[in-house]
C-alpha cells in the first residue's frame, strides 16, 4: 500500500428525481426484476440480462427472449453475464447462463438470429453454469468463467484452465474476467476459496500465437496489495490500469508487479459499502462503483505516489436508484449510466462519462483524456484539455510511430476540446484492425507538453 495525501471529501447526492428513470416489470418490458447484467451496443440498443429472460430496449420498444426446448433460443432464462463482440458476421452478443451459452447476431433488437447453444455435450466448454462472459476483440478469443474454472474459445478451438487441467488459476469459482485488450492481459477474478488461494489470476495471450500462454501469476492478500481474496469484479482501463471489486472495498492498480503500486478504498475512506459487485470507469478520472449497498461515484486525481486525493458521491434508493443492490453498470452512448439491481434497472441522466464541467472550461493543466467508446468500431471520440492558448498537433500513429492520420495541427484556445477519428488514414483507406496511438503536443507560453494513449480499433 503507497503512501498518500488524503484529500477525503464525502458527499450526498444532490440531483433532481427529474435525472432517474427506473424500469421493473411493472412499468415495461423488463423480462424479470433481478437484473444481473447490462450492456449497450454500438447502435445504442439496450440489453438486459435476467433471472427470467433477456431483454433488449432500443429506446421506443422492449423486446424479450426466453428459452423453449422446442426451439433454437437462449440456453437457459437465468442469466449471469452479457458480452458484445463485432465478427466477421457482423454484431454479435454472448450470453453467460446457468445451462450453457447462447450467442446471437444482433443487427437490431427484432432482427436477431439465434445459434445453437453451447454447452459441455457438444463444445469444450468446461462447465454448464456460465459465470461470466468476456470478449478480447483484437485476438478475436471469448472467455467464459465457471465454478470449476474458465474457458477459451477461439479460431483453435476450446481451451480449459483450472487448477487441476493447467494450475494457474488462484482458484476454480470464477466470478468476472478482465480484458486488457492492447496488452493481451487476462484478469480472472475467483470467490469462496481460502485467503491464500483465490483472488485473481492474471495471464496473457499473444497475437503471433493464439495458444501461447505467459507470465500466470496470482492476486490475492498473500501476494498482493487485495484487503480481500474474494474479487467480485473487475474493469481495465486502457492504459492497463485494474480496478477490482472485492469483499472489502475496490482496489486500484497500476503496474504489471504483483505486490507494488497498489491502493485500496473502503468504508473507512468513505466508501457507501464494502462489498463491489461492479466497476466501470469514465474518460474523466470518475470511477462508477456498484455496491450491496447502493452506487458511489469515486473521482480522483492520481500524483507521484498514486491517488493523492479523491471524493465519493453516494446514490441509493433515497436519491432515485430503484434499489440498492447494484449488480451491473454501463455507459449509453451519450454518457448516462445504466444501472442493474436486484429489483429492476436504473436510467441515470444527472452526469455524463467524459463530459467537462463548466468549471473545467478553463482547466489549470493540459491532458489527454481516454478515447470513448475503446475498443471501437466505426469511430471513436479524442477528448483534450489545455490550460493556454496554444499551437496543438494531435496526430494517430502506428506501433511503429509512423503517423497514418493528422487530426488536428492549429491554433487553439485554452479549454475542452474534442475531435472525431473515423478509422482511416490520411489517403482515405480504412485503417485495420489493430493498436493505435493518439498522439497530443502543445507548445504554449514557452513550453511544451506532450502524452499519449493507445487506443483498439476492431472491425
Amino acid at each position: 500500500m503507497r503512501i498518500f495525501i488524503i484529500s477525503l471529501l464525502y458527499c450526498s447526492a444532490a440531483v433532481s428525481a427529474g435525472d432517474w428513470t427506473n424500469y421493473t416489470t411493472a412499468n415495461s418490458g423488463l423480462a424479470g426484476n433481478h437484473v444481473r447484467a447490462v450492456i449497450v451496443d454500438p447502435q445504442g440498443n439496450k440489453w438486459f440480462g435476467t433471472d427470467q429472460g433477456l431483454s433488449a430496449y432500443d429506446g421506443v420498444k422492449w423486446l424479450t427472449y426466453i428459452h423453449d426446448d422446442n426451439q433454437q433460443t437462449l440456453a437457459d432464462n437465468s442469466i449471469n453475464d452479457l458480452a458484445f463482440e463485432t465478427s466477421s458476421y457482423g454484431p454479435e452478443l454472448w450470453i453467460a447462463t446457468d445451462n450453457g451459452v447462447s450467442v446471437m447476431a444482433i443487427p437490431s433488437i427484432d432482427a436477431v438470429t439465434k445459434a445453437t447453444p453451447y454447452r459441455t455435450d457438444n463444445t469444450g466448454l468446461i462447465d454448464n453454469k456460465v459465470t461470466a462472459a468476456a470478449v478480447d476483440p483484437l485476438r478475436h478469443e471469448r472467455w467464459f468463467g465457471t465454478p470449476n474454472g474458465v474457458s477459451r474459445f477461439s479460431s483453435s478451438g476450446w481451451r480449459n484452465f483450472s487448477m487441476s487441467t493447467v494450475p494457474i488459476l488462484a482458484w476454480n469459482d470464477v466470478t468476472d474476467i478482465g480484458i486488457d485488450v492492447a496488452g493481451g492481459w487476462k484478469y480472472i477474478c475467483t470467490q469462496n476459496g481460502i485467503q491464500e488461494m483465490n483472488g485473481v489470476s492474471r495471464l496473457r495471450t499473444k497475437l503471433d500465437d493464439v495458444d501461447a500462454i505467459t507470465s500466470p501469476s496470482p492476486y490475492n492478500v498473500e501476494w498482493s496489495g487485495l484487503y480481500s481474496s474474494m474479487v467480485y469484479s473487475v474493469f481495465v482501463d486502457t492504459d492497463g490500469t485494474q480496478w477490482f471489486g472485492t469483499a472489502e472495498g475496490f482496489a486500484y492498480h497500476d503496474t504489471l508487479e504483483t505486490k507494488a503500486g497498489w491502493d485500496q478504498f473502503t468504508t473507512a475512506e468513505g466508501l457507501i459499502n464494502n462489498v463491489v459487485t461492479s466497476l466501470i470507469k469514465g474518460s474523466d478520472q470518475v470511477v462508477w462503483v456498484g455496491t450491496l449497498g447502493g452506487l458511489a461515484r469515486f473521482e480522483y486525481q492520481l500524483g507521484e505516489f498514486g491517488v493523492e486525493s479523491y471524493k465519493f458521491t453516494h446514490y441509493t434508493t433515497a436519491d432515485g436508484l430503484v434499489n440498492n443492490e447494484v449488480t451491473d453498470i454501463t455507459f449509453d452512448l451519450d454518457g448516462t449510466l445504466w444501472i442493474a439491481t436486484a429489483n429492476g434497472v436504473s436510467h441515470f441522466s444527472g452526469v455524463t462519462a467524459g463530459v467537462l464541467s463548466e468549471s473545467d472550461l478553463h482547466p489549470r493543466e493540459y491532458f489527454l483524456n481516454n478515447n470513448y467508446p475503446n475498443p471501437f468500431n466505426a469511430g471513436t471520440t479524442i477528448r483534450y484539455a489545455t490550460a493556454a492558448f496554444g499551437h496543438v498537433e494531435l496526430t494517430i500513429s502506428n506501433m511503429y510511430g509512423q503517423i497514418v492520420r493528422g487530426l488536428v495541427s492549429a491554433q487553439q484556445n485554452s479549454g475542452d476540446h474534442a475531435v472525431s477519428w473515423d478509422g482511416r488514414f490520411s489517403n482515405g483507406e480504412a485503417a485495420p484492425t489493430g493498436v493505435y496511438i493518439v498522439n497530443l503536443k502543445v507548445v504554449a507560453e514557452g513550453n511544451l507538453f506532450s502524452d499519449s494513449k493507445k487506443i483498439v480499433l476492431v472491425k
